[in-house]
């Protein structure tokens, strides 16, 4: 269920989808906290707490809208434009929702294939390493 939880290629079904979502939505809530009660003590105003929840919502938009990315990306799914809608949807949902939300797309994008491998497998002579042509030997 917790397997490959940092390889963004990997495709996963629902029962790691789930692991993965409550392992990164773990993850986020612990950074936002982390650095929302930094901030809160910087401030050292009155209603620092207010403004701790701002700066977790503002790591949870932030983080959902990195790791969308670095998935397409590392899916090689950013030629495809409804995936990449999916990208500031989950920014949206998280503006609103914090990581509860905005993770939802993450992890329905880690169940997606991978385009590298749909590509080496199809008989393609295609290398799918990204500087195979300017590293290729003559």
């Amino acid at each position: 269920m917790f397997k490959n939880l940092t390889d963004f290629t990997y495709k996963r079904n629902r029962k790691e989808a789930i692991g993965f979502y409550i392992a990164y939505f773990i993850l986020i809530v612990l950074l936002g906290g982390l650095s929302g009660g930094i901030v809160g003590l910087i401030i050292n105003q009155q209603d620092s707490y207010a403004v701790g929840f701002r700066v977790g919502n503002i790591v949870a938009i932030i983080s959902t809208l990195v790791f969308s990315s670095v998935i397409l990306k590392q899916k090689n799914l950013t030629n495809n434009f409804k995936y990449i809608v999916l990208i500031p949807l989950s920014g949206l949902l998280a503006y609103f929702g914090g990581a509860l939300l905005g993770l939802i797309f993450v992890t329905y994008l880690t169940t997606r294939d991978n385009q590298v491998n749909l590509v080496a497998t199809s008989g393609k002579t295609e290398s799918p390493q990204p500087f195979a042509k300017i590293f290729k030997s003559s």
